[in-house]
């Protein structure tokens, strides 16, 4: 099986939500230098909340491809948890 064969076999078990076998799976892999490699790096990071990781993986996404609308839309998804903020928290 070629590589990406198993990136793709990885995104199809984030999918089913099967994130642990995704994550061992991907860490089995050489690392590759490419978009597609540090997309699946990043999903997975994602899923685990590991943010810093994350934008790390999608901006060296943006590196590679300055166009990538995937890792765009994750990198915003991502500032807006880490800056969602609510009042309620607060109150007494």
């Amino acid at each position: 099986m070629n590589i990406e064969e198993r990136l793709n076999s990885i995104r199809h078990l984030l999918k089913l939500e099967k994130a642990a076998e995704a994550k061992a799976l991907f860490l089995k892999l050489e690392v590759q230098q490419t978009v597609e490699y540090f997309l699946v790096k990043g999903a997975i990071e994602q899923k685990f909340q590991n943010w810093g990781e994350a934008i790390n993986a999608f901006n060296k996404v943006l590196e590679l491809d300055a166009e990538n609308t995937e890792a765009t839309n994750n990198l915003h998804i991502i500032q807006n948890i880490l800056n969602f903020w609510n009042p309620e928290m607060f109150n007494p």
